[in-house]
């Protein structure tokens, strides 16, 4: 048995997942139960390379250096938080990272 989520991604990101679309891509995908935030995202970078190499170019440097995750509208705000396990009908955002002082 397998759980769908929604993957939308923002802003310039949408290159690395379809270049030639005009706005967000969307995108559903079915996973196993259980399936982490990051264990989605390692998924998606197999899928999608342009995104693998850039989100997981540098182990020193984390996941969030590259992009921010929200999840059903919060943003995942510490890596922790990428092993919370997905459910049915989740919708997972990637868009570009926030920096602030």
């Amino acid at each position: 048995m397998k759980i769908k989520v929604i993957i939308e991604v923002t802003s310039w990101l949408k290159d690395d997942f379809d270049p030639k679309s005009p706005g967000s891509v969307v995108l559903e995908e079915a996973v196993s139960p259980g399936t982490s935030i990051m264990d989605l995202m390692h998924l998606l970078a197999d899928k999608h390379p342009r995104f693998g190499k850039k989100a997981f170019a540098d182990p020193k440097q984390g996941f969030f250096d590259y992009c921010a995750v929200i999840l059903n509208g919060n943003f995942v705000s510490a890596p922790a938080e990428l092993n919370k396990e997905l459910k049915e009908g989740d919708t997972v955002t990637l868009s570009t990272a926030f920096y602030g002082g």
